[in-house]
């Protein structure tokens, strides 16, 4: 077939328009979210349709050899991305066919452009003929048959007509953060945590139609209700110090009662069984936090079985009951959080399903449809953190109409399907830098650094002080940015369409080494900057590898691994490649080498603190106890102590300084907002940089007639 000749501006497709001039891609009037590469690989197999466009020379026009790193995984991305646009499947290609070895061709006919002018058909002389009395009869029939679908099709609800009936409302007005909300099962009340940093915090019941909102319970650390199938009580999970329990309480109120008491976990979230027998949670053993199940927890007899049964290094969370109650599903996460993705699994027990293929990050719950033919989940596979919706029988997941901003912990009452209430996000969260008079009194209130759009995260300052790094979002990506100490000339790093942070300089400035995800498994990458090509750093291969620092001497790479079931621990590898050294014995994570080069410095991934061992061989040594083990980028190493957030009642911290000589912690400066993951030092001692959020709000929203 030969390539498009026309200079029309729209090629049209089935139901799809491609708008050239506008770098759009439209379904029945209706723009459809596209990002640029998966355009552009459209476009290029538009203009040879029905000819092989081998991937060298998709590569040689969308990437050149100096702007992408892996351009394997970039195309499949790409093409991913297009065909879940299109509706499309690999497997049986309507749209985009995969040419086994060579690249991919569009394979579905262009329709003629309405705005170019029509020639009229030549018509071929009449034949006489006499039609037989069964052709009468068969056309009449088809007829019929066809006229039915076209008045069908001409009166059903159409997606704009859907759309147009979406109402997106605030559910309550109360100040403070609202956020895990949960449907009672006939739709007419909201459970949630409430906490506005005051006396107000626990978990709430609230009415759908505006009712006042009673408050259940009062303490800080609970989160994530749950309701009953008869509705007449809530469930909820409460994080105390290391342990994590479950609770019951009656729906209106009154006394509590614990089920259960465990060591505390990453997983998150309870669901009640449809018969109301169990309740599931994500359950694991304190000897080994990097691996956790589903649970459930008999309410007849309190006895425990594991459901799930991850491999090594994975957590299964989130687990949520189908309202048929013959399916369980699930998220099951690495355990560096980035890679997540939906299983699911007969409730009596069978086999484990997966439904989606992000090893993307995912919030919050999982939202069975009432019929229990679907599942909606809070998924950043959009670049942004949104809702979706996927088939629980399997299916390309489809974005869900309605929710407005970042959107979180979808829920749906049982009995209904027209109704959905979210936990909206809003905030800003910027680069902050305080500077120093010396290492225990500030010069100057801190101000912000770095203001640009999105969230941000791990900042660092430069060895010559003139810029800092840190990761942003501000693109939908976590990549890496830097930005000079005005907040002028800011430059992204990395474009590598995934999970890209913990960006460490190397000592003279010209490298950075950092962390990305492509996969499940997270990698080491080295960049020059500015300009330079990412470039892998092979280390140890099927494990999670991450959190990466530099030698003194700039010729060696500190990092962070684990391996199946094992912990994390600490390794080094030459800068230009060769084999592994493992430095610790018993765990470690975010390491840094002391300023003379004779002790390494670390935090652990199960325990809490900041330890010390000799480089040169030698037992390690705890330094710090005030740091919590999910805080591992929040101190900084100086020559004479460690500077570190001190939490005291949420949200406020403070910014302290502990002294390696006296062992002294003294608060450097009190801090009103949130904090936010990673603080830095400058090489001189003088100057500190770190996240704190600007405003931050989390509300919930309720959505009218999205189905």
């Amino acid at each position: 077939m030969p390539a498009i000749e026309s200079p029309a501006e729209k090629i049209r497709f089935d139901v799809f328009e491609v708008d050239l001039r506008a770098g759009e891609l439209l379904k029945e009037g209706r723009k459809i979210k596209l990002q640029e590469q998966p355009f552009r690989v459209l476009f290029l197999l538009l203009q040879r349709r029905g000819e092989v466009v081998t991937r060298g020379q998709l590569r040689q026009e969308l990437w050149p050899a100096d702007t992408f790193v892996d351009f394997d995984h970039g195309l499949n991305s790409a093409v991913a991305r297009l065909r879940e646009a299109l509706r499309d499947s690999a497997e049986k290609p309507c749209f985009i066919e995969t040419v086994a070895k060579r690249g991919y061709r569009f394979i579905a006919p262009i329709q003629p452009n309405p705005e170019a002018p029509t020639v009229a058909a030549s018509v071929a002389p009449q034949t006489s003929w006499r039609p037989r009395r069964g052709f009468w009869i068969g056309a009449t029939i088809y007829l019929t048959v066809v006229c039915s679908i076209s008045i069908w099709a001409l009166y059903r609800p159409g997606r704009s007509t859907q759309l147009a009936k979406i109402e997106v409302v605030p559910l309550i007005g109360l100040r403070g953060y609202q956020a895990t909300p949960a449907f009672s099962p006939d739709g007419t009340l909201v459970a949630f945590r409430q906490s506005d940093g005051g006396n107000n915090t626990g978990i709430y019941a609230a009415g759908v139609g505006g009712a006042k909102s009673i408050q259940l319970t009062n303490d800080p650390g609970d989160c994530c209700p749950v309701w009953s199938p008869d509705g007449r009580q809530i469930a909820f999970a409460r994080y105390s110090g290391d342990s994590f329990s479950v609770f019951t309480i009656p729906a209106l109120g009154g006394t509590e009662r614990r089920l259960y008491r465990g060591p505390d976990h990453l997983g998150g979230g309870l669901s009640w069984s449809a018969d109301g027998s169990v309740i599931a949670f994500t359950e694991s053993h304190g000897s080994d936090p990097t691996r956790a199940w589903i649970a459930g927890l008999s309410l007849s007899d309190s006895s425990i079985r594991e459901i799930s049964s991850p491999s090594p290094g994975w957590i299964d969370r989130s687990p949520s009951y189908s309202p048929d109650g013959k399916r369980l599903a699930f998220i099951r996460s690495s355990v560096a959080g980035v890679s997540n993705d939906i299983y699911v699994m007969p409730t009596k027990g069978g086999r484990v399903k997966r439904l989606t293929f992000d090893h993307r990050p995912m919030t919050g719950s999982l939202a069975w449809t009432g019929d229990s033919r679907e599942i909606v989940f809070a998924s950043a596979r959009g670049a942004e953190m949104g809702l979706w919706v996927v088939a629980a029988d399997g299916g390309i997941p489809e974005p869900v109409a309605g929710p407005v901003g970042e959107a979180a912990w979808p829920t749906i009452p049982s009995k209904s399907d027209s109704t959905l209430v979210y936990e909206q996000n809003i905030g800003k969260a910027d680069v902050w830098r305080l500077d120093l008079k010396d290492t225990k009194h500030p010069q100057k209130p801190p101000f912000a650094l770095v203001s640009e759009k999105g969230d941000k995260m791990r900042p660092e300052l430069s060895p010559d002080g003139k810029t800092v790094v840190f990761e942003s979002d501000r693109l939908g990506f976590w990549d890496i940015w830097t930005c000079d100490l005005d907040g002028s000339r800011c430059d992204q790093i990395t474009s590598l369409h995934g999970t890209a942070g913990r960006a460490r300089w190397s000592p003279n400035g010209r490298y950075l080494a950092f962390e990305f995800h492509p996969n499940e498994r997270s990698e080491i990458y080295i960049v020059e900057v500015p300009g330079g090509i990412p470039r892998l750093l092979p280390t140890i291969s099927g494990s999670d590898n991450l959190s990466p620092s530099w030698s003194r001497d700039g010729k060696w790479i500190y990092f962070a691994s684990k391996h199946g079931a094992e912990a994390f621990q600490i390794w080094k590898i030459p800068l230009q490649g060769g084999i592994p050294i493992r430095l610790t014995k018993n765990g470690g994570i975010s390491p840094v080498e002391s300023f003379d080069g004779h002790n390494l410095y670390y935090s652990k991934y199960e325990q809490n603190g900041v330890w010390r061992m000799p480089l040169q061989g030698g037992e390690e040594s705890e330094v710090l106890r005030d740091i919590d083990s999910g805080a591992w980028p929040n101190w900084a190493l100086t020559p004479e102590g460690i500077y570190f957030f001190k939490f005291g009642k949420f949200p406020h911290a403070d910014l302290a300084f502990f002294d390696l000589a006296s062992g002294k912690t003294h608060v450097v400066w009190p801090l009103q907002q949130r904090v936010g993951w990673g603080l830095s030092s400058s090489v001189d001692g003088k100057s500190l940089v770190y996240i704190q959020n600007q405003f931050a709000e989390s509300n919930l929203m309720l959505v009218r007639n999205f189905r």
